[in-house]
């Protein structure tokens, strides 16, 4: 099957860049194609085949969350405030997208609301027949090892069904080298064309893979598809129904024949619901004030106590530093990393370059998200400025 690959640059989805992929001939090494949002109509109109959107790995976090056994459903609509004390934003503007359901830990991925709502309108305006709309980490090539190949403006890495990262060049080293603390492996699969220069970094050794020789990691593996909850496309069944319109008048006279059954059933609905209401309780009494009751409302009460926890945690962990680093600096490319180093639950960067303009503009850039960063050592001369970019954490709120 044909479908058209449209692969977003950054978090305004108004720059992409295209290709028409078929899943029987096509391989990783897919003919991209620039485009922008006033190419939209041209494009679409020329290739009208299903859609995936492809959204920057930059934009979407992915994480995992251990789960109680046989946990109810109370427990999976409440997942979000599982992980809201590793987000640095208000859940409210979050969209949470799970992948397997039935594997523990379960995988999450969470996307600004703003930039679904953004898919969405770009899917009404131009007519786009959405099939897909997943991370662009899933481009990557799913396996037992690192893989990695060249991005959208950056190195995808992937190191699980929904583990992995995006950085640039520059930062490829420390990022490897960080994985390694969770992750013991002594080579790297790049599936990169033979005529493209893999990575040189001491003491990792990178393995050259035929990129014509195997598909995308989207193809018949596992993905997430952000399309869930109030992003779940239903114009297919729209279509569908306008087509089988009789389908719609015998499920009429279903719902008009099981009225009683309904009616019946609603006494035990209740009754499940007061279940349900009671193992809520029983779930969330110990992390909640001792005055509570099955009465309350424990989203509220889980809320308060979240935002609790959130004000005294004083820190962020190495990984979403570095993280929060390595997306400020692709604003600064000119400015060149020297070293990195964590200790005493510091994150300690080495940096230089000519400008100290340049060197002040990313410290600030990672002040205003929050982010504890400071500049040591400092040394200026006049054709190189040198210091140290310290990273202590910030406030999570």
């Amino acid at each position: 099957m044909t479908e058209l690959l449209i692969q977003f640059a950054d978090a305004e989805l108004d720059s992409f860049r295209w290709a028409a992929f078929d899943e029987q001939q096509g391989s990783l090494e897919i003919d991209w194609q620039s485009g922008s949002e006033a190419d939209l109509a041209s494009i679409t109109g020329q290739n009208p085949y299903p859609v995936i959107l492809l959204i920057p790995q930059q934009c979407v976090y992915l994480t995992q969350v251990e789960l109680p056994e046989k946990a109810g459903r109370q427990v999976m609509s409440a997942i979000e405030y599982q992980v809201e004390d590793q987000l640095a934003q208000d859940i409210e503007s979050q969209h949470f997208a799970l992948g397997d359901t039935s594997e523990n830990p379960i995988s999450i991925a969470v996307v600004e609301k703003s930039i679904m709502d953004r898919c969405m309108a770009l899917s009404r305006s131009y007519g786009l027949r959405l099939s897909r709309v997943i991370p662009e980490l899933f481009l990557c090539p799913n396996g037992d090892s690192m893989n990695l190949i060249a991005g959208y403006d950056g190195w995808l890495l992937r190191y699980g069904p929904y583990r992995g990262l995006k950085c640039n060049a520059a930062a490829l080293p420390a990022m490897l080298e960080l994985v390694r603390h969770d992750h013991d492996f002594e080579s790297v699969q790049c599936f990169a064309p033979t005529n493209e220069d893999l990575p040189v970094i001491e003491n990792i050794r990178f393995e050259r893979q035929d990129a014509a020789a195997v598909l995308p990691g989207f193809v018949g593996a596992p993905c997430i598809d952000l399309q869930q909850r109030e992003y779940q496309m239903s114009s297919r069944w729209l279509d569908l129904g306008k087509m089988w319109k009789w389908i719609g008048l015998i499920l009429a006279a279903l719902f008009v024949a099981g009225a009683f059954n309904k009616a019946v059933a609603l006494q035990q609905l209740e009754a499940e619901l007061a279940d349900i209401k009671q193992q809520q309780y029983l779930l969330v009494q110990s992390v909640l004030p001792d005055d509570t009751d099955p009465d309350d409302n424990f989203k509220k009460l889980l809320i308060e106590r979240m935002k609790q926890l959130q004000a005294g945690q004083g820190e962020q962990g190495f990984m979403q530093l570095l993280a929060e680093f390595t997306n400020s600096k692709n604003q600064y490319p000119e400015i060149r990393i020297t070293r990195i180093g964590y200790q005493n639950k510091r994150l300690n960067i080495d940096i230089s370059d000519q400008k100290l303009q340049s060197i002040e503009a990313l410290q600030n850039a990672l002040v205003k998200k929050g982010v504890n960063a400071k500049l040591e050592n400092l040394s200026i001369k006049p054709d190189l400025i040198s210091a140290r970019l310290v990273l202590r954490g910030g406030d999570d709120g």
